[in-house]
């Protein structure tokens, strides 16, 4: 007969059993919650000091296209947008005008200045005028044929007006970027510290600085970023995940600037074929559908493109070599690229020669990233080496910086993993030697130690 004692002891064992499943459930859902929260943490501080620097943004002609057509969006009409865009602008530039004023010595002394009501209104009436926001309907039509980022703007502008919207949208996008690449640094291996150093990275390089400024960078570089996870997450045979995450990327991308992610396109599938070709332990399905997905991307968007008649190449020199189609259409565009291009890569060389920390940077990153595997290497890369593609097609020195910005995430995801590889080897070269004792033959003789 069984005890009520040892009946009351497996009633006891038998709910601990039933709850033991809830528990683990539960005890795995507040780990995850606390794997987030320094990612978390960090894009918010990150979201926050946007906020404390936005009135340092200096105004963008091609914001006040964005917003035009961010607010045709939702509903404005053509006039009524244009109208409206024109004064957030003019808002902008007034506010600079009064920070430029409240720091020049001798405005202050003559204790005068036009407050900033009337320069905004002054800036309206001379807008059509102005170098920002050309009235050529061919500049225009370089804008209308990008919908994503109003697309993504239009809920932010409709909550918060037009300058906070748009800042707030690229903000937001930038804070995602960096997400995904903790994300692709924890993919890689990378323990969660070194993550959460490649993606305070991400926000303190220019990455962060011109995905803060209200234009395309911000979603732009998410996307970007976005495809690289994707193609890592392929070569390492996560087919699903990797498919889903880099045509996603790359369809966002192509709506907010399809220029670009065609030459990504391209870029990854020439990533993808050097894998292939060369490097052992690529050969897989992963990587072919890598390939396959990096072709039909690139081949999309040029078909879409040649359908639609968007402006290429050929405008965007145009556009380069006459203000802005201010003046009359150059004959030999692209003779005329070859020789700036020339002078620029050689004054740009020179500026770098009296200070290289970008080359510095760029040859450890490289060094991180190729020591973690081929494969990654030459897959960041070749994505990063867009940037150097964009400024080669628009080489304009006032905007190289930031067409030039993608090369930033060979140092954000190298450096990181630089770091962990060398810490790794010191840990190891520091960890006591263990002697284990020689075995003992039964056989041999014992043989006596000192008397004491």
């Amino acid at each position: 007969m069984t005890s009520p004692t040892s009946l009351d002891a497996a009633a006891i064992r038998a709910e601990g059993n039933h709850k033991g499943p809830a528990r683990t459930h539960r005890s795995q859902g507040i780990r995850r919650t606390r794997r987030w929260m320094l990612p978390a943490l960090i894009a918010v501080a990150y979201v926050l000091l946007q906020i404390v620097g936005k009135p340092a943004l200096l105004p963008s002609n091609d914001a006040y296209f964005y917003a035009r057509a961010t607010l045709e969006i939702l509903g404005d009409s053509r006039k009524e947008a244009a109208a409206e865009a024109k004064k957030a602008l003019c808002g902008d530039q007034a506010r600079r005008d009064v920070r430029l004023t409240e720091r020049n010595p001798l405005a202050l002394a003559k204790k005068g200045g036009r407050p900033h009501g009337e320069r905004q209104a002054q800036c309206v009436a001379q807008l059509p005028n102005k170098s920002f926001a050309p009235p050529s309907p061919r500049y225009q039509q370089i804008f209308e044929t990008r919908p994503g980022y109003p697309v993504l703007a239009a809920p932010f502008v409709a909550a918060l007006g037009v300058n906070a919207g748009l800042v707030a949208t690229s903000v937001l996008f930038t804070a995602l970027g960096g997400l995904l690449a903790y994300l692709l640094l924890r993919a890689t291996g990378a323990p969660a510290r070194i993550a959460l150093a490649g993606q305070a990275l991400y926000y303190l390089c220019p990455l962060g600085w011109w995905g803060g400024y209200p234009i395309t960078e911000g979603p732009a570089l998410a996307a970007t970023t976005g495809v690289l996870l994707g193609a890592w997450w392929l070569l390492q045979r996560r087919a699903a995940a990797g498919t889903i995450m880099l045509a996603g990327s790359m369809i966002l991308g192509t709506a907010v600037k399809y220029s670009t992610f065609l030459v990504i396109g391209g870029a990854l599938a020439a990533a993808a074929l050097i894998c292939l070709l060369w490097i052992a332990g690529t050969r897989h399905r992963g990587t072919v559908l890598l390939l396959t997905l990096s072709l039909a991307c690139a081949a999309g968007v040029a078909a879409l493109s040649a359908h639609y008649q968007l402006p290429g190449s050929a405008d965007t020199l145009q556009d380069t070599f006459t203000g802005h189609f201010a003046r009359r259409d150059v004959a030999d565009p692209w003779g005329l690229l070859v020789e700036l291009n020339t002078n620029f890569w050689v004054q740009w060389l020179q500026e770098q020669a009296r200070a290289p920390w970008l080359f510095v940077a760029l040859g450890l990153g490289l060094w991180g990233l190729f020591r973690r595997g081929a494969a990654l290497g030459w897959t960041v890369l070749a994505v990063a080496s867009t940037g150097v593609a964009a400024v080669a097609a628009h080489p304009v020195a006032s905007e190289s910086d930031r067409l030039m910005v993608s090369v930033w995430l060979v140092v954000v995801l190298g450096l990181p993993l630089l770091l962990r590889q060398m810490t790794t080897h010191r840990d190891q070269t520091n960890a006591p030697v263990l002697i284990e004792p020689m075995p003992t033959d039964p056989a041999a003789p014992v043989l006596a130690g000192p008397a004491h």
